[in-house]
């Protein structure tokens, strides 16, 4: 089942394949990342040395906001955008997934993100100071650099964000179980459950993969944790200080 590339429960000889599925919800998560965590990163040292705390305390608090952001905006404004940028019959793929997710876990990023750098920059300003390197010196050799796991971390809780996101990409992805490409349909896990749930038969053979495809999400989430988990010991062990 998992290594099957056919979804189709329903027929007389029923098929359940779910790698194009778990591919879309790797694809679509992953790719959410690329838009989002550069922007993140980039929005909390501009937030770190270009603001006060008084400002910087109100964008952050704005920024959260963000990721309330009504499923419904992803409908109406990016699917008909990526429809008419790339001439499309439909706006809904990947692509409009991605950014839509990427918007939803931007706050993770940024939130997390500017914690660190602001307490390492305030750890290491006054010494680089005094040694006559800039602040935007610091900020590239030093703090940045010290501040590596706190953004692996952000990174991995906004993946996980993004992996089990469901209204918000059922909206916008399409949801055909087809293998997922950038402007094409597709149909992430949580999208196939939510969808298929209410309507299948108890303890039949769909219900039974609905559960499976659950599990298999379940079992990437905690393997994403393990490798964090296992990347801070390393840390931890070979003397290094970050904080995780």
């Amino acid at each position: 089942i998992v290594t099957g590339t056919v979804w189709k429960p329903m027929a007389q000889s029923p098929v359940l394949g779910l790698a194009y599925i778990i591919s879309a919800s790797l694809y679509v998560s992953l790719l959410s990342l690329i838009w989002a965590l550069p922007l993140g990163i980039g929005t909390s040292v501009g937030l770190s040395l270009g603001v006060s705390p008084r400002i910087r305390q109100f964008c952050l608090s704005t920024i959260d906001m963000i990721a309330g952001i009504p499923s419904v905006i992803g409908l109406a404004v990016v699917v008909p955008a990526i429809q008419s940028m790339f001439s499309l019959s439909t706006g809904e793929s990947i692509l409009s997934a991605s950014l839509v997710l990427a918007f939803m876990v931007l706050p993770y990023i940024v939130t997390h993100c500017t914690e660190s750098i602001e307490t390492y920059r305030q750890r290491y300003e006054e010494a680089a100071l005094g040694l006559g390197i800039s602040p935007w010196h610091t900020m590239k050799a030093i703090v940045l650099p010290s501040a590596k796991g706190s953004i692996i971390l952000s990174s991995v809780l906004a993946f996980s964000r993004a992996m089990g996101e469901t209204m918000a990409v059922m909206m916008v992805v399409g949801n055909a179980p087809i293998l997922p490409n950038l402007l094409g349909k597709a149909e992430p896990i949580p999208s196939l459950i939510a969808l298929e749930m209410g309507s299948v038969e108890y303890n039949s053979l769909h219900y039974s993969g609905l559960y499976v495809a659950a599990l298999v999400l379940l079992l990437i989430l905690i393997l994403t944790n393990i490798l964090v988990y296992m990347y801070s010991w390393k840390t931890r062990k070979d003397g290094h200080h970050e904080v995780i």
